[in-house]
Formats: structure tokens, C-alpha cells, sequence
């Protein structure tokens, strides 16, 4: 989703998060396939759960969409996952296409695990659509505290800053929200977390071949992607 397209026309209505992806439904994941950015990313986490030696990993995706390629990763490698999405489409989808994981609708801002209870989580690009920068900010410092000292935290959005913007992604009229790349590194770096690495790439969603929209309904993204720690000193 991108802002480059401007305000979408007055007076129409946006929808709801789950409005949105309940009618973009599983095509989202042929639309998305193949982002090198988000394979790199999964890599990473197989890699350092791998070395932590912890297996099975207890391990959330917030908005995961279908389930793969994210959860279908984790899952296969052998940890104990969960995936959360406001989307009953996506879950439907996530629970036939992935079924060594566990999926709940849910909205992300209902989703309340333990304190020290995962050892790691992620986020891609979920916190944008139907939510205030605020929200966003407070539940990078809910995961925080969800995850085990060491827990690793991937988070994936678009670095702009907006709030409450109306826009036309993919046809669909949405408000959204989102934290630039330096208050969004700096957030997590605030709420304790030690960075490991952040990037800024951009691509092109493939929707129109996905037969979600129009050609010119598609723009490319930037795409902020972000690698963190938490102490193994933290409480």
C-alpha cells in the first residue's frame, strides 16, 4: 500500500482492515511472492533460533495472512506456531495451505499473550491498515514484553509517516497509518530492544496479475525491514 497515490476520492467510505483483506483474500500471497527482503528475513530467524539450539520455538506472526511463506517456515522447521489475522479469509486460507501451525482470527490489538512467553515473533507490514501510529508504537512495546530474554522480533512496514491517511490501495479505499524509518527504529530501540539490522528496499506488488486489481491501481512500496533482539539480561 502506498501513499504515493494521494487521498482516495471524497466521500468514499474506507473499509476495515478486515474488510479489505477478507476481499483481496489468498491472492494477496501470489501478489506478494517471491519478496527477497522477507525470505532474508525468515532466513534469519531460522538461523539464530537454529543456533539458540531452542526447538520447538514458540514463535507468532501478527497478520500472517495466509500462513505462508512465514508461518509454512517456522512450521516446517519444526517449531511451535501461531498466526494471528484480523482477515477470516486469510485464516481459512492460512489453515488449509499450513496445516503443521495454528491460526486465530483476531485483531492484533485484542491479542494479549504472557509476559516472557515467545521466543520470537514478527510483523509484516500488518500494522498499517485501520490503526493510529500510537497503537502501533504501543504493541512493538507489548511484543517486547511477550518475548523471552534473547526473543527475536522481525518487523516489516512502510516507512512513511502518516496518520489517519485515506488512500486507494490495490482499489480499495483505506485509512492507514505508519511511523517513518527513524521513529520506527527508534521505537524499538526505546522499548529495549538491541537492533540487529534495518534496510529500506521498494517493490512492486504484483496485483493486477494476481487478478486483485488494475494495472494502474498497483504503485511501488517502500519496504522498511527490521531485525531485533531482546537482552538476554532483560527481565
Amino acid at each position: 500500500m502506498s501513499t504515493a497515490v494521494g487521498s482516495a476520492p471524497e466521500g468514499l467510505l474506507s473499509l476495515t482492515a478486515e474488510q479489505a483483506f477478507d476481499s483481496v483474500g489468498p491472492a494477496y500471497e501470489a501478489a506478494f511472492a517471491d519478496l527477497p527482503e522477507q525470505a532474508q528475513s525468515i532466513n534469519w530467524l531460522l538461523s539464530q533460533l537454529e543456533a539458540s539450539d531452542i526447538k520447538p520455538a514458540r514463535f507468532v506472526d501478527i497478520g500472517c495472512g495466509t500462513g505462508r511463506p512465514v508461518c509454512s517456515s517456522l512450521a516446517d522447521a519444526g517449531h511451535d506456531v501461531l498466526g494471528i489475522d484480523v482477515s477470516s479469509a486469510m485464516i481459512n486460507a492460512a489453515r488449509e495451505r499450513v496445516p503443521n501451525a495454528k491460526f486465530e482470527q483476531i485483531d492484533f490489538r485484542n491479542f494479549n499473550p504472557p509476559q516472557q512467553s515467545l521466543d520470537a515473533a514478527s510483523v509484516y507490514f500488518s500494522m498499517i491498515a485501520d490503526v493510529t501510529q500510537q497503537e502501533i508504537k504501543g504493541f512493538i512495546a507489548d511484543i517486547y514484553r511477550a518475548l523471552k530474554p534473547g526473543g527475536l522480533f522481525v518487523f516489516a512496514t512502510l516507512p512513511l509517516d502518516v496518520q489517519g491517511v485515506q488512500v486507494k490501495w490495490m482499489g480499495r479505499p483505506m485509512t492507514v497509518s505508519s511511523l517513518a524509518h527513524e521513529v520506527a527504529v527508534e521505537t524499538i530501540r526505546t522499548v529495549g530492544f538491541e537492533l540487529v539490522h534495518d534496510a529500506v528496499t521498494k517493490f512492486t506488488p504484483r496485483g493486477a496479475e494476481a487478478g486483485i486489481c488494475q494495472k494502474e491501481e498497483v504503485w511501488e512500496e517502500p519496504h522498511l525491514f527490521v531485525y531485533a533482539r531482546k537482552p538476554t539480561t532483560a527481565d
